[in-house]
């Protein structure tokens, strides 16, 4: 299982500790050593800085140099893999997250899980560079929000329609296997929790103005109470730091991975 991080704020925020705990889980306290990729999209900016390589992220110093840059972003999309199977080739082509432009902003895409099969779905508007069935669905959403989008502007409409282009394409991705997965424009993060992820919100009142920040993790950062496992088959779509919709997906996830994983939370 590869391991998914996400961060949607308000204003830049400094990523340094999401990061030094994200880190040792690329082949340190867990064997997620197959590659490692983090998306940065800072205020203003439209096209995310993306630093990734296929080597342990552990023992990467160039994760090192990212974590020691203190840089800031108002949203992130971080992933650790675990290449499966293993003949996925390890190449900076197959490492998350992905990256292409469509409708008129740069997208990038981590995802957890593997979707046998799926490669036989026809595309429409994009080809993958690499080999994984991540890609291929990646492009499977992109191409059904271009379909759904305004032929004239490529807009999407609002934030509901949005999710609910996510929701559709996202139920069918569902019935070819685990489907956990971070997607971005840089304005807004859609995670979707297919057997499980964890989200936790934060809020602070500096010189009187109200800012969030969301942190959605396959696995909790840090021993905060506060941290929910999602309910399987939950789409749950960010801005801006805060929770703008969520929308119930389908499709065969396992209930019985969620409730193991609340078990062992709880245990903790």
């Amino acid at each position: 299982m590869c391991e998914l991080l996400a961060m949607s704020a308000s204003f830049d925020t400094e990523l340094k500790n999401s990061l030094a705990a994200f880190q040792p889980r690329g082949g340190q306290t867990r064997p997620h050593a197959d590659g490692w990729g983090i998306a940065i999209y800072s205020a203003g900016s439209g096209d995310p800085a993306l630093v990734k390589e296929p080597e342990p992220a552990a023992s990467s110093a160039l994760f090192g140099l990212v974590r020691r840059l203190d840089m800031k972003g108002r949203t992130i999309i971080a992933h650790i893999r675990k290449a499966n199977p293993p003949a996925t080739g390890l190449s900076y082509q197959n490492t998350h997250p992905f990256k292409r432009s469509a409708l008129g902003r740069t997208w990038v895409f981590a995802h957890n899980g593997k979707l046998p099969g799926i490669e036989h779905v026809p595309l429409r508007h994009h080809r993958p560079i690499g080999s994984t069935d991540s890609e291929h669905a990646f492009y499977l959403i992109l191409d059904a929000l271009q379909e759904e989008s305004d032929d004239d502007t490529g807009r999407l409409g609002d934030e509901q329609h949005f999710a609910s282009v996510l929701e559709r394409i996202t139920t069918r991705i569902n019935h070819y296997g685990e489907f956990n997965y971070l997607i971005s424009d840089g304005t807004y993060v859609a995670a979707h929790a297919h057997t499980y992820l964890h989200i936790l919100s934060r809020s602070c009142v500096p010189c009187g103005n109200l800012e969030q920040v969301t942190l959605v993790a396959t696995h909790p950062l840090t021993d905060e109470e506060r941290w929910t496992c999602l309910v399987p088959n939950t789409l749950t779509l960010l801005r801006a730091g805060s929770v703008v919709h969520q929308v119930r997906t389908a499709g065969p996830a396992s209930v019985q991975a969620w409730e193991a994983q609340e078990r062992l939370n709880a245990s903790v």
